[in-house]
């Protein structure tokens, strides 16, 4: 894997990162208008949290290879 490579990929970590926030973040408005409940609310951000940390872990390793960590 290239540096461009790391980049790129880097790049599409990011944008995940960003559309699972915007997810837990529409997930909490479904709540307060009650569209869902709280069993489902928190299964459902458990989920996205998970997602969110393995995102965050690999955007991590790729910041250390291209050594800006």
């Amino acid at each position: 894997m290239s540096l461009e490579d790391v980049g790129a990929y880097s790049k599409d970590l990011e944008k995940r990162r960003d559309s699972l926030i915007d997810e837990i973040k529409k997930l909490e408005e479904r709540l307060k208008k009650g569209e869902i409940n709280e069993k489902v609310y928190k299964e459902e951000r458990h989920k996205l949290e998970r997602a969110l940390v393995e995102v965050m872990d690999r955007l991590a390793q790729m910041k250390f290879i291209m050594g800006q960590a």
